[in-house]
C-alpha cells in the first residue's frame, strides 16, 4: 500500500544526506552548464593535447602524439583522462561535435564531485549539514572550479578520483586492514593515472599509518599504488628519448623536465622559484577575495588568510589527517613547481574550501569564550570582509564570463590561421606554429609548436636570443613547410632568421594574427 504524500515528504525530510548532495550536483552541473560555450579546443595548449591524445587511442592509433611528424609515443601526460575522452569519441558524434560531448562530460563530472565534496565534508570533516552545503556550493560551483571545467582538462575527473581515494585513504587510517591497504593504493595509483600529482595521496597515507605504527597497512597500500602505476612509469621510461630535446619541455615527461630546471639553477633556482610562486599565491589570493590595491591592505589580507589556512588546517589535521597532510604536500609541491600555481590550487579547491571553513567555524565557537571573545568578534569582521569579497570576485568571474573571455582570446587569433593553412596549403604540408594542437585538430596538418618551454620561463620568459636559438633547432629536427608566427616569442625567432645575415627563413605573408614564413629554399604553390 502506498504510504500518504505528507508521510512520504517526511521520509525525504528526513534524509538530507541523500537529497542535498543531489540538488547540489544540480547547482554545479546547471552553473557548469550555463558557462560551456562552442569555441574551438587548443586554445589552452592543454585541451589540445588531451584531444589529440583522445583521438589516438579512439582510432587505434595507440598513445601517440598524432600532430607530431612520425607520431612518436607521448609520454606527458597520463593516459586516464585520454582514454576517458576516447571512450566518449567512441559513441559520440566525430570531431569537432564531440567536443561538446568533452565539455558537458566535464560539467557532469563536476556535479558528481560536488556530492562527493558534500558526503566528504559530512562524513569524514564531520560538518553539520549547512555547513557542507555551504561549503560545497562555494568552492564547487564558484567561478575557479568551472574555469577549469568548460575547457577539456582533466581537472573535474581528477576532482573525483581525488574524493574517492581520499574516502578510501581515510577509511584505512581508521581500519589498517589489507583489503582498505590494497583499495586505498590502488584507489590513489589510479588518481596519479589521472594528474601526476595525485601521487601525494601515497605518502600522506603512509605517514599517518606510520605515526600509528600500521607497518602491514602502509606497505600494503604503497605495493598497490606502484603496481597501478608501474605500467606507466615503464611506458615513460621507454619513451624517454622519442622526442628531439627541444620538444621535450612541452611534450616529454615531467621528471626530465624539472630534473633539467633544477640541474642548469641548483638550490637557488629552487629557492627563487618558491619565493616566486609564493608571492604569485598571494596575488591570486588578493584577486580571489578582491581586496585593494593599497599594499597595506593587501599585506594584512594576506596575514589573515595564511592565519584562517593555518587554523583551518589544525582542526582539519584533528578530523581527517589523510586529507590534511595531502593537502600539504600537494600544495609544498605546488610551491616548488616552475608553472602558475593557481592553476594546480583550483584543482583542489574544495579540499582548500575545508581548511577556511574549519577555520570560520573555530572562530564562530570561540565568540561565547569570555577570554577569546574580543579576538574572536575581531577575526569574524575579518572573514565577513573576506566572504564578501570571494561572493563578489564570483559574480564578476560569472557575469563577466572570465572562462570564455580566456578562450575567445585565443581563437580569436587561431581560427584565421586555421582557415588560411585550409586554404592555402597541401594536406602533406608541415607546420610550425604557436596553436599547433588546434590547427592539426581542425586542419588534419602536422604541426609542431614554434617555440620551447623550459622551467626556467615561468620566472623569466625567453628573450629574442633564446626564441631565435630554440626555432632554429626545430628547423632542423623537422622537415617544416610554413612557419606561423603569432606570439612575441615565435615572431622574435622569424624576424632573427629572416633577417641574419645567412638567413633561414623567408617572408611569404602577414595575415590578420600571425606572419607567415617559409624555410629558404623551398617552393611554394601560387607564388
Amino acid at each position: 500500500m502506498t504510504a500518504p504524500i505528507h508521510e512520504r515528504r517526511g521520509l525525504l525530510a528526513g534524509r538530507p544526506d541523500l537529497w542535498v548532495p543531489i540538488l547540489l550536483a544540480l547547482v554545479a552541473f546547471m552553473y557548469a552548464v550555463s558557462a560551456i560555450e562552442p569555441l574551438p579546443v587548443g586554445v589552452f595548449q592543454d585541451d589540445g593535447m588531451y584531444v589529440v591524445l583522445a583521438k589516438s587511442l579512439a582510432t587505434g592509433e595507440g598513445y601517440r602524439y598524432l600532430n607530431i611528424p612520425g607520431t612518436p609515443n607521448a609520454t606527458h601526460y597520463p593516459p586516464l583522462y585520454p582514454a576517458f575522452l576516447a571512450l566518449l569519441w567512441k559513441v559520440g558524434p566525430a570531431f569537432p561535435g564531440n567536443i561538446v560531448v568533452f565539455k558537458f562530460a566535464n560539467a557532469v563530472l563536476t556535479a558528481l564531485a560536488a556530492a562527493l565534496v558534500f558526503l566528504f565534508a559530512r562524513r569524514r570533516v564531520r560538518l553539520e549539514i549547512l555547513p557542507a552545503a555551504l561549503a560545497t556550493v562555494a568552492f564547487t560551483a564558484c567561478a575557479p572550479v568551472v574555469l577549469l571545467t568548460v575547457m577539456v582538462l582533466s581537472e573535474p575527473l581528477f576532482l573525483v578520483g581525488l574524493l574517492l581515494a581520499l574516502f578510501a585513504a581515510e577509511r584505512v587510517a581508521d581500519e589498517p586492514t589489507a583489503r582498505h591497504a590494497l583499495v586505498a593504493g590502488a584507489a590513489a595509483g589510479l588518481l596519479a593515472l589521472v594528474r601526476t600529482l595525485g601521487v601525494v595521496v601515497v605518502p600522506a597515507t603512509v605517514l599517518v599509518l606510520a605515526w600509528r605504527r600500521q607497518w602491514k597497512a602502509a606497505a600494503l597500500m604503497v605495493g598497490a599504488a606502484l603496481l597501478v602505476m608501474l605500467p606507466w612509469q615503464l611506458w615513460v621510461s621507454a619513451n624517454a628519448d622519442a622526442l628531439p630535446a627541444v620538444l621535450q619541455g612541452k611534450y616529454g615527461s615531467y621528471t626530465g623536465w624539472l630534473a633539467d630546471g633544477f640541474r642548469d639553477g641548483g638550490l637557488p633556482w629552487l629557492a627563487r622559484l618558491v619565493w616566486f610562486n609564493l608571492y604569485q599565491l598571494s596575488a591570486q589570493g588578493w584577486a580571489t577575495v578582491t581586496v585593494e590595491s593599497m599594499p597595506p591592505i593587501r599585506w594584512v589580507a594576506t596575514a589573515a588568510l595564511i592565519a584562517l589556512f593555518g587554523l583551518g588546517w589544525y582542526q582539519l589535521v584533528r578530523r581527517t589527517p589523510v586529507t590534511a597532510w595531502m593537502v600539504a604536500g600537494y600544495l609544498t609541491l605546488v610551491v616548488a613547481w616552475p608553472f602558475v600555481p593557481a592553476r594546480f590550487v583550483f584543482g583542489i579547491w574544495p579540499l582548500v574550501g575545508f581548511v577556511f571553513v574549519l577555520a570560520i567555524q573555530r572562530i564562530l565557537g570561540l565568540r561565547a569564550s569570555r577570554r577569546w571573545a574580543p579576538v574572536a568578534w575581531t577575526a569574524a569582521a575579518a572573514v565577513f570582509l573576506l566572504s564578501v569579497g570571494y561572493v563578489r570576485y564570483n559574480y564578476r568571474g560569472t557575469t563577466r564570463g572570465w572562462w570564455t573571455q580566456l578562450q575567445r582570446l585565443s581563437s580569436d587569433r587561431s581560427i584565421p590561421i586555421a582557415e588560411w593553412v585550409e586554404a592555402n596549403t597541401s594536406p602533406n604540408d608541415v607546420l610550425m606554429a604557436d596553436d599547433e594542437l588546434l590547427l592539426h585538430l581542425y586542419t588534419g596538418r602536422l604541426a609542431i609548436p614554434a617555440s620551447t618551454f623550459t622551467p626556467q620561463e615561468h620566472m623569466q620568459p625567453q628573450g629574442a636570443e633564446a626564441s631565435t636559438r630554440a626555432m632554429r633547432d626545430l628547423l632542423r629536427s623537422y622537415r617544416v613547410d610554413y612557419v606561423l608566427a603569432s606570439s612575441q616569442q615565435a615572431k622574435w625567432g622569424v624576424l632573427s632568421l629572416v633577417d641574419a645575415s645567412s638567413a633561414e627563413l623567408r617572408w611569404l605573408r602577414t595575415l590578420p594574427t600571425a606572419g607567415v614564413c617559409a624555410p629558404l629554399g623551398q617552393a611554394r604553390p601560387g607564388e
